[in-house]
């Protein structure tokens, strides 16, 4: 049996040399064209990401009360819209601080946070699990082929402050009881759960006057 692909490789003789020719230079395009095509289908390089360390300063553009009002209104805002309180706390985030990395992967991540994930609500209020992993994406530790790398410590103290606004506001960070003590009124306690993280996230790593 003939080999096809040894066939269409060999040289033929003259009377058919020159239709070999052309059909030698359609293959070649189809490879080059295939190969730039490939090419500008990779996806880019994605850069490092910045793990935020103690000390850190970030430079922002406008005013930070402004940007914590933001915060507010678009977590109060994306919660009356579409519902499910961890990711709008989290997109509101991502929607307000320059320095909040639009991932869209942490933001599915989030999607049965919400009414303390479980069906009688007694666990955390999906707001401050969705506020806290903003803060643990941007201060946490990562991990390599060789295990986990960086410390928690800067990641535990910022939660803690948030959980420090609940418990002044709430005496609780628990689903249900956070519900009846804002009368029921979730996009409120997603907007107060916004704008606290982002006054914590501006006052640690904000500009210094």
């Amino acid at each position: 049996m003939t080999d096809p692909v040894r066939s269409t490789l060999v040289c033929p003789r003259a009377p058919t040399r020159r239709r070999w020719l052309v059909g030698m230079a359609g293959v070649l395009g189809s490879l080059l064209v295939g190969r730039e095509t490939a090419r500008a289908e990779a996806p880019p390089a994605v850069p490092p990401e910045r793990i935020l360390k103690n000390g850190d300063h970030i430079a922002i553009d406008g005013d930070p009360e402004a940007l914590i009002r933001r915060a507010y209104d678009l977590g109060h805002q994306y919660e009356g819209k579409f519902g499910g309180c961890a990711q709008c706390t989290l997109a509101a985030l991502q929607d307000t601080l320059p320095f909040v990395p639009k991932d869209k992967s942490l933001f599915r991540a989030a999607c049965a946070l919400d009414g303390g994930s479980t069906p009688v609500a007694v666990q955390n209020c999906g707001a401050f699990t969705g506020a806290a992993m903003i803060l643990g994406y941007l201060t946490g530790r990562t991990r390599t082929e060789k295990g986990f790398t960086g410390g928690t410590d800067l990641s535990h103290r910022l939660t803690h402050r948030l959980y420090a606004h609940y418990k002044e506001h709430y005496g609780t960070v628990l689903c249900r009881d956070v519900r009846k003590g804002a009368g029921g009124d979730c996009p409120k306690v997603v907007g107060r759960s916004t704008r606290w993280a982002a006054e914590i996230l501006l006052a640690e790593f904000g500009p210094r006057s």
